[in-house]
């Protein structure tokens, strides 16, 4: 029988900002960077997508550590 190993965390890492166009690493609300104390600009985006504008122009992206 096969021992089992323990696996390491396969999350993609979320600390940097994801810019408008790229592929969202990890489903969840995203707030834009320049409005991060504004909680009513949280967007959800999943996994995969790609990131939207904020207000009609490119923005880099955050997750938000409220929801």
């Amino acid at each position: 029988m096969k021992k089992l190993r323990p696996t390491p965390n396969l999350r993609p890492e979320t600390s940097a900002p994801v810019r408008t166009g790229e592929h969202c690493p990890e489903s969840g609300w995203w707030l834009p960077a320049t409005s991060a104390e504004h909680e009513a600009a949280s967007r959800f985006v999943g996994q995969g997508s790609l990131m939207p504008t904020f207000a009609g122009t490119p923005s880099a992206w955050i997750p938000s550590q409220e929801h």
